[in-house]
C-alpha cells in the first residue's frame, strides 16, 4: 500500500511538472531527483545518502533545501564541486548542463562504484549516464533511464520508477 502511495506520488509530480521552454524550473529537477533517490537503492547505505552537484546549477539551491531531510531513512547530505578531484564518495552525481562535456571523465572517476549519475542534458543516458533529463513538446519534464549501466553500478531502480521512464536501454 505504501509502495502504491509513493508511485501515485510520483506520478502527480510526472504530471504536473510543466515547464516554459524559456525557464528552467529546477525545483522540479530537485524533486524529480529526489524522487529518483527514493525509488533507488544503493549497497551498503549507512545513514546518509549524499547529492553531489558538478557544476555551476540552481538546482543545488533547491537541492540544499532538501539537505538534512530524511529519505527512505537516510539523511540527504548535498555538496557543489566545480572539479573531479573535489568528488568524494557521492551516490549521485547531478552533472550540471554546463559541464556535460565532462561525462566521459565522471565516469572513469566513478567506475566500478554504486554511484548514480544524472545528468541535466538530454540524451547523455545513451553514454553512460543513469538518468538523464528530457523536456518535452508539451514543456513537461521527463526522464530517460540507462539499467544496463546502473545495474554495473549494483544500483536498483523500482520497477515502478523504470516504467515511468520517456526512454530506457
Amino acid at each position: 500500500m505504501r509502495t502504491l502511495r509513493y508511485y501515485i506520488l510520483f506520478a502527480v509530480v510526472l504530471a504536473s511538472s510543466s515547464l516554459k521552454a524559456q525557464t528552467t524550473n529546477y525545483q522540479v529537477y530537485s524533486l524529480f531527483v529526489i524522487n529518483i533517490a527514493k525509488y533507488s537503492s544503493w549497497p551498503e547505505l549507512k545513514g546518509e545518502i549524499h547529492i553531489t552537484v558538478f557544476g555551476k546549477s540552481k538546482i543545488f539551491d533547491e537541492l540544499m533545501k532538501q539537505n538534512g531531510k530524511n529519505v527512505n531513512g537516510q539523511i540527504v547530505k548535498v555538496n557543489q564541486v566545480d572539479n573531479l578531484a573535489e568528488i568524494s564518495q557521492p551516490h549521485i552525481i547531478f552533472l550540471a548542463d554546463g559541464r556535460s562535456g565532462a561525462l566521459e571523465d565522471v565516469l572513469k572517476v566513478t567506475q566500478g562504484k554504486p554511484v548514480m549519475v544524472i545528468s541535466e542534458r538530454e540524451g547523455l543516458f545513451k553514454k553512460g549516464a543513469g538518468f538523464s533529463f528530457v523536456v518535452m513538446e508539451n514543456s513537461t519534464l521527463r526522464f530517460d533511464i540507462n539499467n544496463t549501466e546502473l545495474e554495473k553500478r549494483q544500483i536498483k531502480v523500482s520497477k515502478n520508477l523504470s516504467a515511468l521512464a520517456n526512454a530506457s536501454i
